[in-house]
């Protein structure tokens, strides 16, 4: 059988020079994906793209002619080695048709040569791209932080119209910088929770300002984005920062709300945070919903049975010297609930129920205390429950309630297990159960 230069197993060099192949291909292939980054994050140029040209040429046809003598090894193998005829038995037509052949080898390595020229010239210009693209990123978070820090100046300013400035110039690169928009976002509740400045209108005039550009924009330019406001410990005498929709969390924690009308419950109302907080405006509405931890109220405090929407939820809160008005229709009112809730002082106005609908039992009050304060259930033309008190006790309450001709249909208070020290109860209008 015909043997390889006339040594060796011809199969064995056949699949020797295949792995080979391979073994090169493989290597090759890692050495092509394989990716280093520089200090800036950012993909840097293979080793191999600044050898000369010729030494990438000489790369490819060595390869060329490795997969050609493993092709060629690989058919004989196929063919089981047949022996070729002596030089003598080839004539012109043969002689032609070897010539052909050598020709088609040439071309090919001519492809081969123009082949890899080519791929080095699209690698070198994708590695400019990525060059060129890297630095673009690199001046435009320059330019962004270099906005950053000055829009932060200004805010700091002594000026107004200078921290005016400083507002919607970091209000405008949080549209420009999408990524970092929370950061922006935070700078400028970072000047709301700043402490206020008494009897400097100016001042007042910008806080205002930065409650209308989160609002303005929580609704148009940023909507979609999950951000986060966070105001916890701010003082806030304007309705505007009970407009405010993040999509995420909006933290009212230890704020104080004061002097002004406010109508507490966004729509995303449990989305907010209101541990702690303080409220003494000259009055307070609830409508959407919301939970209240350990806050604080006084002043006036409206539930409207038309406009409560969703459940208001109060826990250890303290109400001191509050009068808590409810009225309305009860078309729409969701369930109320004071729990571990003291309350100081406070009026209990029910005049304004006019129909209790199906709301009638969806004020609750439990395992609370309710001290010198005053129940008013007068215009007793509804019938049926408007509070109940679970597991709590009266001290020195009253009751102002119609007279017997006038309280054939009234408004009534039910009891269960409520203790009750120096107050007198009117049969007429309170339901006992199981009172100790």
């Amino acid at each position: 059988m015909w043997t390889w230069l006339g040594r060796g197993d011809p199969r064995v060099l056949g699949g020797a020079t295949v792995a080979l192949v391979l073994v090169i291909l493989v290597i090759g292939r890692l050495r092509r994906f394989r990716r280093r980054r520089n200090r800036d994050g950012l993909r840097s140029v293979e080793l191999w793209r600044h050898k000369p040209i010729a030494g990438a040429v000489l790369q490819w046809m060595a390869l060329a002619l490795l997969v050609a003598g493993a092709a060629g090894a690989a058919l004989l193998w196929l063919l089981g080695f047949p022996s070729f005829p002596s030089a003598a038995a080839f004539g012109t037509t043969e002689v032609l048709e070897l010539l052909k052949i050598a020709l088609a080898v040439v071309a090919g390595l001519g492809g081969v040569v123009l082949l890899a020229v080519n791929m080095r010239k699209q690698r070198v210009a994708e590695s400019e791209h990525l060059i060129a693209q890297a630095k673009d990123e690199r001046e435009q978070a320059q330019s962004f932080n270099e906005r950053f820090g000055t829009a932060a100046e200004q805010l700091a300013h002594d000026n107004a119209a200078v921290r005016l400035a400083g507002l919607y110039a970091m209000a405008g690169l949080a549209d420009d910088w999408v990524a970092n928009r929370q950061i922006c976002v935070d700078v400028l509740c970072g000047y709301l929770r700043l402490p206020v400045r008494e009897n400097d209108q100016p001042d007042a005039k910008v806080r205002e300002s930065v409650l209308r550009v989160l609002r303005d924009r929580l609704n148009d330019n940023w909507r979609g984005s999950a951000l986060e406001l966070d105001l916890t410990g701010a003082r806030f005498s304007n309705q505007t920062v009970l407009q405010l929709a993040p999509q995420r969390r909006l933290l009212l924690d230890h704020a104080l709300f004061e002097d002004g009308v406010f109508t507490v419950g966004p729509m995303n109302a449990y989305a907010v945070s209101y541990t702690g907080a303080t409220f003494r405006g000259s009055e307070t509405r609830f409508e959407w919903g919301g939970i209240f931890t350990a806050a604080h109220f006084a002043g006036r405090l409206v539930f409207d049975t038309d406009r409560t929407w969703r459940r208001f939820r109060f826990i250890e809160c303290v109400f001191a010297e509050a009068t808590i008005v409810i009225k309305g229709e009860g078309e729409r009112i969701s369930l109320v609930t004071f729990e571990g809730c003291t309350f100081e002082g406070c009026l209990f106005d029910f005049k304004g129920v006019v129909d209790l609908g199906e709301g009638e039992g969806n004020f609750l009050i439990s395992s609370s205390t309710l001290r010198d304060g005053k129940f008013d259930l007068r215009k007793g033309s509804v019938t049926g429950t408007v509070l109940w008190l679970i597991d709590s006790k009266l001290e020195n309450m009253t009751f102002t309630v119609d007279s017997e001709a006038e309280s054939r249909s009234a408004k009534s208070i039910t009891l269960v297990n409520v203790t009750a020290v120096g107050t007198e109860l009117p049969d007429s209008h309170v339901f006992h159960r199981d009172q100790t």
